[in-house]
């Protein structure tokens, strides 16, 4: 991703965020202009982390906010050349709605992932408790599939940076592994 476009992208996401702690960014993702730019970020972000992009099956959103975002990823890989399908968390039943994902290598995707524990919405993963994230990471990965990443396309609350890696805990089995997390913006970031 060019600088200038990085820029572009940064200025509609601090438009879209203003002085709220939290925003699902729809206005960014879901636009003409913003779908592109989100899905290279958070590419770019994966790779940055050490990701290899071309062994990504799939792109799996954690909550509603972060559907545009996997859409806008796979848009961004098809333009890399790579085949990517989307997934989403079904948010009512704890399952998975899209194509298939056993013997896949994915990442999860969400929007926005903050670590200010008292925002609990169906459109926000919270770094504190980790409840939502853990369960949805021992879904997806008890659905076949081997969890590569997390990623954001904006991370934490401006408290503080977002760790590099998420310690997650498998709600069936009780393991825990580490997870490479990446973000394309981190919320201090839209802060400057």
């Amino acid at each position: 991703m060019e600088d200038e476009e990085k820029n572009i992208l940064k200025t509609m996401l601090k438009e879209a965020v203003g002085s709220n702690p939290f925003s699902d960014l729809f206005g960014v993702t879901m636009s003409d202009k913003g779908c592109l730019l989100c899905g290279r970020a958070v590419l770019d972000a994966l790779e940055k982390s050490g990701i290899d992009l071309a062994m990504v099956g799939a792109i799996g959103a954690l909550s509603p906010s972060g559907v545009p975002l996997a859409m806008c990823c796979m848009a961004a890989a098809r333009e890399r050349g790579l085949s990517v399908d989307a997934f989403s968390m079904d948010f009512v039943y704890p399952s998975l709605k899209g194509p298939r994902v056993d013997g896949k290598d994915v990442v999860l995707v969400d929007a926005w992932i903050s670590d200010l524990g008292y925002i609990q919405t169906s459109s926000l993963i919270t770094l504190t408790e980790r409840q939502e994230l853990e369960l949805d990471w021992s879904i997806v990965r008890e659905a076949g599939a081997h969890i590569l990443a997390i990623a954001s396309l904006v991370a934490g609350s401006g408290e503080e940076e977002p760790p590099a890696q998420l310690e997650l805990k498998d709600v069936n089995t009780g393991e825990t592994e580490s997870m490479p997390f990446a973000y394309a913006f981190s919320k201090k970031d839209l802060e400057g």
